[in-house]
């Protein structure tokens, strides 16, 4: 479910590490009306999230390991167990968001917590930790805010570690085991895919899934006469307002569930860059996709988009999850990995 506006966002009841456009949302939100007291409560919480998650990392990496049930599947199910337990922790909170919002209400001249807040002095002493150094420097050195907002530089800092420590932005990269053209493809697109995700809060195991599949793994890709690359790794057609490069290829269309072949004009691109930059102005730019960036989760997104006929194959969004379950981490990756035994074979 994505964060609504007002308070109550972190709600143990409907809050999910696999709630990936939740963070876009709130992003979007903040961006718009930078010195919301509701906004930045929302952020500090989720701050207080991560600082929580951090703990329990820690906690883990000095527990002895089991040789027996120690494994790459038990770790990253692990992983997700302790995020979302961060999540349910930071709901009644340790203190610490209320020291940050205080610290942001000072910052705009408002040092008075609003009636009802009690900041006491664990939380004090939280918030003044060494394992909150991170924050401090992102602080410190942060660029400052874009011409034209009045975001404090304190509720940008939170926003630029909230955004590097999304699930799903840590964890894009190939499973364990994946061959290694999948390896490859996924080291080569993954930051790509992640800047397509801030243009258009198109998750990106999502938007990595279906460059993936359009061109097979980077295999069969769309080229010209004399086989150069196109650099369109998503299978965008060039429509009458399209004013860049075109090729035509030949490909399969569905009609009535009917498939067809036919000749079709495709956009083309000087970079994989510029084609990730295009998909992410088409989908986040259209009301017709708008959905998508709503969506819970990518497998939720990979059903949408196909809902708002980005294909023609009836099996496009299953054939999207099952590309998806080739990354590691994430509701898809989870998925598969729980069909695999401590070895890597079926259960």
């Amino acid at each position: 479910m994505a964060i609504q506006s007002g308070t109550g966002a972190l709600d143990s009841a409907q809050s999910s590490i696999f709630d990936f456009g939740s963070l876009g949302a709130l992003k979007r939100d903040v961006s718009a009306n930078p010195n919301s007291a509701d906004k930045q409560a929302e952020v500090a919480k989720q701050f207080e999230a991560v600082y929580i998650q951090m703990m329990l990392k820690r906690m883990r990496e000095a527990t002895m390991k089991s040789g027996l049930f120690d494994s790459e599947q038990s770790r990253m199910m692990q992983s997700m167990s302790d995020e979302q337990l961060a999540l349910q922790l930071a709901t009644p909170g340790i203190g610490l968001a209320q020291s940050l919002l205080r610290q942001m209400r000072a910052q705009n001249g408002d040092p008075q917590p609003p009636a009802g807040t009690v900041v006491d002095d664990a939380a004090q002493a939280n918030a003044a930790d060494p394992a909150q150094g991170e924050m401090a420097m992102n602080m410190r050195y942060i660029a400052p805010p874009r011409a034209g907002t009045n975001m404090s530089p304190e509720l940008a800092a939170l926003l630029r570690v909230l955004d590097r420590n999304r699930p799903a932005d840590r964890a894009l990269a190939a499973a364990e085991g994946a061959p290694e053209h999948v390896v490859q493809f996924v080291s080569q697109m993954a930051s790509a895919a992640k800047a397509a995700e801030r243009m258009s809060g198109v998750p990106a195991r999502l938007i990595l899934g279906q460059a993936a599949l359009e061109s097979g793994w980077g295999k069969r890709e769309i080229r010209y006469e004399d086989g150069r690359t196109s650099y369109n790794l998503f299978g965008i057609k060039a429509n009458e307002g399209w004013k860049g490069k075109v090729v035509n290829v030949m490909t399969t269309e569905f009609e009535d569930g009917v498939p067809r072949k036919m000749m079709q004009p495709f956009r083309a691109y000087n970079s994989y860059a510029e084609s990730f930059a295009d998909y992410a102005r088409l989908i986040g730019g259209s009301p017709r996709y708008e959905a998508v960036a709503q969506a819970r989760d990518e497998v939720d997104a990979a059903r949408r988009i196909q809902a708002a006929g980005y294909a023609t194959d009836p099996r496009y969004a299953e054939k999207l999850i099952g590309i998806m379950g080739q990354f590691r981490g994430g509701r898809a990756g989870a998925s598969a990995a729980a069909r695999l035994g401590p070895d890597g074979g079926g259960i």
